[in-house]
């Protein structure tokens, strides 16, 4: 029977990357995110359904997990989420709210209202996208991104306890800095992104940014290990033991 896999902020990056290597595998895959436009275009290149929604609103998160209350879902990959450099002296509390809503409760959110669907299926298998920006600082003005992730990775594994009776595994990857759309967005102008490109290839030990695909290879992996759960998996090019 085909599997049914819903990614989360599917439209780009390492979304885009994971929906398509799921489609590769065989996978019914389902791709949302909040611009419509964005969505189609992704949903056509990939060949995928796509469902629109933004993770800042409950009442669209519970009409996204509404979708599969018949059919069940078997994949979860949450990869939606915002990224802001806010130095300490200019973060408001709007900044707060609005990052902290995306990555952290909407996330949440979105597993508390599709553990039934998860069920239904006999189970299935969560990941989330987090960073290593977590445990490790890659530039000045990131603390509060980086707090969101910290957070994530705490509720991931405590989950586990709540999510392995119902047969449901959870993981998180944890990438360093990664060539997407969102990497570029944090940065102010394209001079700047390729001199930030080119310093941190020069500290990276494999000596380059990762690329989606790459963790999109990881994320699979950690969906299909069957072993695996509590998990966080870094994948930065060995970034963080520098």
């Amino acid at each position: 029977m085909e599997k049914i896999a819903l990614v989360t902020g599917g439209n780009s990056g390492i979304g885009y990357a994971t929906a398509r290597l799921l489609k590769d595998k065989g996978y019914k895959v389902f791709i949302s995110g909040r611009n419509r436009e964005r969505l189609e275009q992704a949903a056509n290149e990939l060949d995928v359904d796509y469902l629109l929604a933004d993770m800042s609103k409950p009442e669209e998160i519970k009409e996204l997990a509404s979708k599969f209350s018949e059919t069940g879902l078997d994949v979860l990959v949450e990869n939606a989420g915002i990224a802001k450099a806010i130095l300490l002296q200019d973060i408001c509390w709007n900044d707060f709210e609005d990052i902290f809503t995306i990555n952290v409760w909407g996330p949440l959110f979105l597993i508390k209202e599709l553990v039934p669907a998860l069920e239904k299926n006999n189970g299935g298998s969560i990941n989330i996208v987090s960073s290593v920006v977590a445990k490790t600082s890659e530039k000045p003005g990131i603390s509060l991104y980086a707090a969101t992730k910290g957070a994530v990775n705490s509720f991931m594994r405590n989950l586990v306890t709540e999510l392995t009776p119902k047969n449901i595994r959870i993981n998180a990857v944890a990438p360093g800095p990664i060539d997407t759309p969102m990497f570029n967005k944090v940065n102010p102008n394209d001079e700047e992104v390729a001199e930030l490109k080119k310093i941190l290839g020069d500290e990276i030990p494999i000596g380059r940014l990762g690329k989606p695909e790459e963790i999109a290879q990881v994320i699979v992996a950690q969906l299909e290990a069957s072993y695996v759960t509590g998990a966080i998996w870094k994948v930065d090019g060995g970034v963080s033991v520098i």
